[in-house]
């Protein structure tokens, strides 16, 4: 694959001494899936590299590539490793972007060089009663003194049993108005040799994780110093969402190197498998597949380098890390299930990754948050970000076309707020947009009052039974209006709503 034209040339090495080193461990990788071993060995080699300071400071022991080179790091390990990378990336979303932009000096220099150095470590934040749902958080910090006294369970932590390093979240408030304002939540984080009460309770099966540990974890009366604290107390969720942010962009980058493998194993294998006489890459359904393969991969290492670009520029990225980690899990998904098809019996089972890239596809559906949660966010971000992009323009009876065109320029005049003006306002909308209402702010771009003035005026309206209100469930005050068919009525004769275009009086057949 190509460097980008904005990649350094730190990063394009970067890039491809990662590449010849995970090929350099295929084989004993390969082996630790089947015997279901974690590969402590190979990741002891990874931190030896340095490889897992790609978006650490130079000056705490990093690489100083920024979100770019994580990408990097993810993309080439789950290349050759689903496994392997899983719990890089996992150590990377390991409270990592957290401490760099929340941690104090001091935490800094105690935690980041050791991520750097191959440190194994974990985010802990689902529970029973909160996975998606993370607000949910029932783990307690009670703070005493100088310390927070942990109590509480974990389940679903890559690296649970392995980790050396925890990044948690926990509750340190049950007032409705701190927990109405996503401020009941605090991030801390320890090193597992530091503290005494976190137990491994059970390590889970979970789909695709062969050589990768996944458990849950038991915090008894656990001490953390209020200097492994992340953030001010109540902060936590804010810090967790900017995590997640990091975590889901690096998910993202994950399924870049799946979709590199899956073409790196189909073509060679369909080049050599053959049925009724002849190779089966020659089956247009097998040329169709590989190329809606490629085509992902294509789009998807565009959109995920650029979001790590707008990261590395510290733009606000909230929206691209949602909207590229949903796609990237379903098109992975996607091309999983076609690589399957093309591979045949071969594609189910374990002597090639696509049985394994096929399941680890589906979780990515779940971890960093569900391809749904994603969605929410990006939904209300909407609302938040694109305020000033999403315009609706006012709309107007085109005397040429004799039907309704948008309309960018400002109303010339506006009228008096009477209720005359103001049902005229209103059939004009039904003219232009039949079935809609106006809101407060519609009917303002042609009236001349306040919005109290235009509130009263409703009334009058809707009282004459010329007008018919909605009121907001919340405020019980209206937010919307439209014309009653007794006020379009009055407003004007049944002609002037008439319009059709010229070709309709053209046909004689019509009436």
């Amino acid at each position: 694959m190509k460097p980008f034209w904005w990649w350094t040339q730190e990063q394009i090495d970067y890039y491809n001494e990662l590449g010849e080193f995970f090929k350099s461990v295929a084989k004993e990788e390969g082996r630790t899936r089947y015997t279901r071993e974690f590969p402590f060995h190979i990741f002891e080699e990874v931190g030896k590299k340095g490889f897992l300071g790609a978006a650490i400071p130079k000056e705490y022991g990093g690489l100083g590539l920024g979100a770019t080179g994580s990408c990097m790091l993810a993309e080439q390990s789950h290349f050759i490793s689903p496994g392997l990378g899983r719990i890089i990336v996992g150590d990377m979303n390991g409270g990592l972007r957290q401490i760099v932009e929340k941690g104090t000096e001091e935490q800094k220099k105690k935690f980041l060089p050791g991520i750097a150095a191959g440190e194994t470590g974990a985010v802990v934040i689902t529970e029973v009663s909160a996975g998606t749902d993370a607000a949910g958080i029932a783990l307690t910090a009670e703070k005493k003194g100088g310390k927070y006294i942990l109590n509480g369970r974990k389940r679903f932590i890559v690296g649970a049993g392995v980790a050396d390093r925890f990044f948690i979240y926990a509750r340190t408030s049950n007032d409705p108005e701190m927990i109405k304002k996503h401020k009941h939540l605090t991030a801390f984080i320890v090193k597992a040799s530091e503290v005494k009460g976190i137990t491994t309770e059970k390590i889970n099966e979970i789909l695709g994780f062969e050589n990768v540990q996944n458990g849950s974890l038991i915090f008894d009366n656990v001490e953390i110093d209020e200097a492994d604290r992340i953030g001010e107390e109540g902060e936590g969720f804010k810090i967790m969402m900017q995590g997640l942010n990091f975590e889901r962009t690096n998910i993202a980058a994950t399924t870049i190197g799946w979709h590199r493998a899956m073409l790196n194993y189909i073509i060679p294998y369909s080049e050599r498998r053959i049925q009724f006489g002849r190779p089966t890459i020659d089956q247009k359904p097998n040329q169709d597949k590989i190329t809606h393969i490629l085509e992902r991969l294509i789009f998807l290492r565009d959109t995920v380098y650029v979001t790590a670009k707008k990261w590395d520029l510290e733009e606000n990225i909230i929206i691209d890390a949602s909207v590229i980690k949903a796609k990237c899990a379903e098109l992975a998904l996607e091309s999983a299930r076609e690589a399957t098809q093309v591979m045949g019996g071969d594609g189910i089972n374990n002597f090639y990754p696509i049985k394994n890239i096929y399941e680890v596809a589906k979780t990515e559906h779940i971890a960093g948050g569900t391809v749904e949660a994603c969605e929410l966010t990006i939904y209300r971000q909407i609302f938040k970000q694109m305020a000033e992009d999403i315009v609706w323009p006012r709309r107007v009876i085109d005397e040429v076309a004799g039907a309704p065109v948008p309309d960018y320029s400002p109303v010339e005049k506006k009228v008096p707020c009477d209720a005359k003006n103001l049902l005229d306002v209103l059939a004009e909308n039904y003219r232009v947009n039949q079935g809609l209402d106006m809101t407060i702010a519609d009917i303002a771009a042609y009236v001349d009052g306040s919005d109290e003035d235009i509130l009263k005026t409703i009334d009058e309206l809707v009282a004459a039974g010329d007008a018919v209100a909605h009121v907001n469930k919340k405020t019980g005050v209206a937010d919307m209006a439209r014309a009653s068919y007794a006020g379009l009525s009055k407003a004007h004769p049944n002609e002037y709503y008439q319009y059709w275009q010229p070709f309709i009086d053209a046909d004689p057949r019509r009436h």
